[in-house]
């Protein structure tokens, strides 16, 4: 259905310097005269505002929380799919997808007392992409960002001297902790599929490199 399109999926810890890092691969890719597009979930659709502004509140389980984000990147889909079609990109970058509302869901579940382990991540994501194997997208390759703790902090302190919000799953070292620890279960499940880009102070440059040449690499496979 893609052509020759590769999807690719961004995904990781709050503060890691995931976009950072996206934007510059966007930058390079263009430079090299590729058609690079980009799409963010969750969405301005209404189910992705609705998703943001009655799931983000702080009375919300995790439950309801995560089925509303998987809700927008499920909607969505139809929308990728239509832009891919019509617009025939290179490349196209899905900043945070299903995968990501399925860790966070799970995060905060176990982060607040419940007994989530690895098999019932492994279970829900073989459900999820079950039923939606004629929904979502399949990705190309996942960049999965990560950070140390001291090094993702100063970042959201600097986003929030910026005046960025936080919110406050973002600033909890707990919540973050359970979200990469189900992000490593992904990338064990996957590591042919996967990046997993440890963004350290000073190794931007050389994180972009990474990545560009990797996505270059499927391009030239692809032909």
């Amino acid at each position: 259905m893609h052509n020759k399109t590769i999807i690719v999926v961004w995904e990781g810890v709050d503060g890691a310097g995931k976009t950072t890092l996206l934007n510059k691969a966007l930058e390079i890719l263009i430079s090299k005269n590729f058609k690079v597009l980009t799409y963010k979930t969750p969405s301005n659709t209404p189910s992705g505002v609705f998703a943001k502004k009655y799931g983000n509140r702080s009375e919300v389980d995790y439950l309801t929380r995560m089925l509303l984000f998987l809700a927008n990147t499920s909607d969505d889909s139809s929308l990728m799919k239509k832009e891919i079609i019509v617009k025939k990109p290179d490349y196209y970058f899905i900043d945070r997808y299903y995968v990501c509302s399925i860790v966070y869901g799970l995060a905060l579940s176990k982060a607040r007392g419940e007994e989530v382990g690895e098999e019932e991540f492994k279970q829900l994501l073989r459900f999820v992409e079950k039923i939606g194997v004629k929904v979502f997208l399949k990705p190309d390759l996942y960049v999965i960002v990560d950070a140390k703790e001291e090094d993702r902090k100063r970042r959201l302190e600097i986003k929030e001297s910026q005046g960025g919000i936080e919110e406050e799953i973002e600033k909890n070292t707990e919540i973050q902790e359970q979200v990469r620890r189900f992000y490593k279960i992904f990338y064990e499940l996957r590591p042919l599929q996967t990046l997993w880009i440890v963004n350290a102070e000073g190794e931007l440059e050389n994180n972009t490199k990474i990545i560009v040449e990797k996505l270059l690499e499927i391009k030239k496979l692809r032909e």
